[in-house]
């Protein structure tokens, strides 16, 4: 092994170790406020409330929990993964940044190059994320209140915009995989079938289209 690919697997080692460590200390976190609130205030729900909260919760979400993770492993990387399940706002913020930064340092995603630039530009992205919604938070209100209306309409064009953009430029690499993937997402979208199904849909008929078209030389991954 060549010294960049001992370093890169010795970074990748504690990545996923605080990565895991981080993950775990979120999801102890997240059931401290109904700790407190039934340790403290005796606001405790009955079991059938949680069994049926639960089941709700799963039954929005299986679809998505299953299909990101595959969908944004291959752009974020793994510390771009770990990253962005902690810091959140993945689909809206961590993607985009990820591949806003790769396309910018000339890397290609799932490599070692593409996962250090994605992990820079997601933490840079988190800090600034943090900058920008204290300022909103504190003069928000008088900031938009002198903007005009239709300034304020076009803040619900920011991203598609922004990912009519990056398909754009993601057709330009392989059109021939967006023929078939972006006809299918198409059709199931006017079916009206939710976003997160349409979502896993074109995840695994891509994958297997790409592969397909790969074994018979008609694209060439990662060109």
């Amino acid at each position: 092994m060549t010294d960049k690919e001992l370093s890169y697997g010795s970074f990748i080692k504690e990545i996923i170790l605080w990565g895991r460590i981080t993950m775990l200390a979120a999801f102890v976190l997240s059931f401290l406020p109904a700790l407190y609130l039934a340790v403290w205030h005796g606001v405790v729900p009955s079991f059938g409330l949680i069994i049926s909260s639960v089941t709700t919760i799963v039954a929005i979400y299986f679809i998505s929990f299953l299909a990101e993770p595959l969908l944004y492993y291959p752009i974020l990387g793994i510390s771009g993964s770990y990253m962005s399940w902690l810091a959140g706002n993945i689909f809206n913020l961590r993607v985009p940044v990820s591949i806003a930064s790769q396309n910018c340092a000339g890397v290609k995603e799932g490599t070692p190059e593409g996962d250090i630039i994605s992990t820079l530009g997601m933490g840079v992205s988190v800090f600034v994320n943090i900058i920008i919604l204290t300022i909103v938070v504190l003069f928000g209100s008088s900031m938009f209140s002198v903007l005009p209306d239709k300034a304020m309409k076009a803040f619900d064009y920011i991203l598609p915009a922004l990912f009519g953009a990056f398909l754009f430029a993601s057709t330009l690499r392989s059109y021939k995989i967006a023929l078939f993937s972006v006809p299918i997402a198409l059709v199931f979208t006017l079916f009206g079938l939710p976003g997160t199904a349409v979502l896993f849909i074109c995840l695994i008929s891509t994958i297997y289209f790409s592969f397909f078209a790969y074994k018979k030389g008609w694209v060439k991954i990662l060109e």
